[in-house]
């Protein structure tokens, strides 16, 4: 069996990144920001200032990018925890970002022989791959 995981230019994942406001307190959070992807599962990287600060996966068939986002954007649904008090800290300007994968992008960046991965696996590999990759300031451990 093999898998092999082809891994982008930092420059090529900062590039494409899309403006991803905070929601602070009684502020409504809106999917729009990240465009027809919203409801797309995969993995998503935000950075902010050319830096990659963390990255993520929707966890599971019932969560996209929308409802993952809000819950590391929105104050109120992220109850402060998790890296919304980091995201929070940035100076802004510049604005974070958020590069967006779906599965179906990452299909082209993975490649198998001899096995058969579902798109939640896809989706856990490339993560993982991605966090060793680039170190992302915001990631545990």
């Amino acid at each position: 069996m093999k898998v092999e995981v082809r891994v982008l230019e930092k420059g090529e994942v900062l590039a494409q990144g899309l403006i991803v406001p905070l929601a602070r307190k009684s502020t409504r959070w809106a999917a729009a920001s990240l465009g027809s992807h919203a409801k797309d599962q995969g993995v998503y990287v935000i950075h902010h200032d050319g830096r990659i600060k963390y990255v993520g996966k929707t966890d599971g068939p019932s969560m996209d990018f929308g409802m993952r986002l809000r819950r590391e954007f929105q104050e109120t649904a992220s109850q402060r925890r998790h890296i919304y008090p980091k995201l929070e800290a940035l100076k802004v300007p510049p604005d974070i970002m958020v590069s967006l994968f779906p599965v179906e992008v990452i299909c082209n960046f993975i490649s198998v022989d001899g096995i058969d991965l579902t798109d939640n696996g896809l989706i856990a590999i490339f993560e993982a791959v991605l966090i060793e990759v680039y170190k992302p300031e915001f990631q545990a451990g």
